[in-house]
């Protein structure tokens, strides 16, 4: 009589940042884009790879990415909408991209219109304005280049968090300032009063966000492939439009 051996299944340790619609608890299932984008992740692992794996879920509330990781094993993959940078490529790695991260110019509903990216534009709508801004962020650079290229003499306000920011133009004609596209999603759906409007012209998308890995990561190649192919299925699309919307999907999603 022979006996199979079982296989001691391998593990994919996921550290996480909760932050909806990224990854949040809903009712006590772990939801969330980034948690789905690395449950399909898990069973490509499984189907393709023929691997015994499973996924062992650690929420971490303050999310340092670099600390994180360099505390990590190599089979370890973070999540915390981390834009993908040369700083952080120092110390940690990244998969490839996932998102495209789209950061919004914005103002009171109240403000003109700037119809175009040009000086005249620029300083007909921002010149009387103050700059809200998180320090040390790509929106804070973004904020410098428009003081640099077009507004010298700009004042400019640091903020604690883009929701501070965006709770701050609400309140004043006079204020505006740069937030991610998910962020200024998320806040005017739980605060659907508030009267805002996306200056188009002045908005930038130069980064894009990827998943955190070990500089001797076990999964960066693997994933790689996995997220080729997944990013070519309709399945992609699909689960921005299940999280974001339409028009953030058309928006966010990588071509």
């Amino acid at each position: 009589m022979f006996v199979s051996a079982q296989v001691t299944p391998d593990t994919l340790y996921v550290s996480y940042m909760p932050h909806s619609p990224f990854a949040f608890n809903d009712g006590g299932t772990l939801k969330g884009l980034e948690i789905d984008i690395i449950n399909e992740y898990i069973i490509w692992l499984k189907t393709n790879r023929k691997l015994n794996i499973v996924g062992a879920f650690k929420e971490v509330k303050e999310f340092d990415p670099v600390g994180e990781m360099k505390k990590s094993n190599s089979k370890t993959i973070g999540l915390c909408t981390a834009t993908i940078n040369q700083e952080r490529l120092k110390d940690v790695d990244f998969t490839t991209p996932y998102l495209q991260n789209v950061s919004f110019c914005i103002t009171n509903g109240n403000a003109p219109d700037a119809k175009s990216r040009t000086p005249n534009e620029i300083t007909k709508t921002l010149g009387s304005m103050t700059a809200l801004t998180v320090a040390n962020s790509s929106l804070s650079k973004y904020v410098s280049e428009l003081k640099k290229n077009y507004l010298p003499n700009l004042p400019v306000t640091l903020i604690g968090s883009q929701s501070q920011i965006l709770d701050n133009i609400s309140k004043n004609v006079l204020n505006f300032g740069y937030v991610d596209a998910v962020e200024f999603w998320y806040y005017l759906k739980t605060n659907p009063g508030k009267f805002l409007k996306i200056q188009k012209p002045l908005n930038q998308s130069k980064e894009q966000l990827g998943f955190l890995l070990t500089k001797d990561s076990k999964h960066k190649a693997s994933f790689d492939m996995f997220f080729t192919e997944y990013k070519a299925s309709p399945k992609y699309k699909q689960l921005l439009e299940k999280y974001l919307g339409g028009y953030m999907m058309q928006t966010m999603a990588l071509k």
